[in-house]
């Protein structure tokens, strides 16, 4: 072994240390907890070398549904990606084509989950899961609706993609789950209208308000806001 010309190795401390039972044990537990510290915070490590290059598209497969239930997307999507490259033929790669899509919308990244369910619909456009594809786009602008403010873009855009499954009837599970989130964009739209209505009253806009609160009545009926929107009917009636 190369001695370091700056340390002293023959020092009576450094050697005691050397010998010492705890010290050693002491090193040994450090060395443990770093590495195990690595091991954590880089998932690339262990992956690699769980997942070969030329593994089996049973073994990456699986390997990314291990990564998806353990809510590691990233390393999810990266996995699916890679099934999807090497062999495109494989029988589970549409439901690689979900899985990204799911990972994408766990994220937070609904932009791009829209455009990969999408994407699967484009590709299998005949597929068994096609009606949840479309429940999902749904969901993925459902869940960016904030509050009751003028802005409706994001629930109509929800209210459509959630009608189309609604009125299939070949839509199965998805059709009744797409009836109950339809008519929770309808109601959220209703809500808009209502604290348009209340909004233009304390500006004085009564016309304005009356307008709003008649639209409820026309399209919204039936939502539990018909009798708030009728008070408001009679409350401006005349100015």
């Amino acid at each position: 072994m190369t001695e370091n010309p700056g340390v002293d190795t023959q020092h009576p401390v450094l050697t005691n240390c050397r010998r010492c039972p705890k010290v050693r044990r002491a090193s040994v537990l450090v060395l443990v907890a770093l590495t195990a510290t690595l091991v954590a915070g880089c998932p690339s490590i262990w992956k690699k070398e769980l997942i070969k290059k030329d593994a089996p598209p049973k073994e990456l497969f699986q390997a990314a549904q291990d990564q998806f239930q353990q809510k590691n997307y990233r390393e999810a999507i990266e996995l699916y990606e890679r099934l999807k490259s090497a062999q495109p033929d494989f029988d589970k790669i549409p439901e690689a084509y979900q899985r990204i899509a799911d990972a994408f919308f766990n994220l937070g990244e609904y932009d791009e989950a829209v455009a990969r369910y999408q994407q699967f619909l484009q590709l299998y456009p005949n597929h068994e899961d096609r009606y949840r594809a479309k429940y999902m786009i749904g969901m993925s602008y459902f869940d960016r609706i904030k509050g009751t403010d003028r802005e409706d873009s994001m629930v109509r855009r929800a209210e459509a993609e959630f009608k189309q499954v609604a009125d299939d009837s070949a839509a199965g599970q998805w059709k009744k789950k797409a009836e109950e989130k339809y008519r929770e964009c309808r109601k959220k739209l209703a809500e808009m209208e209502l604290y348009k209505a209340k909004t233009y009253i304390s500006t004085g806009q009564y016309k304005s308000a009356r307008i709003a609160a008649q639209r409820i009545l026309d399209e919204y009926a039936k939502l539990g806001l018909d009798k708030e929107a009728s008070d408001i009917i009679e409350k401006v009636k005349g100015k």
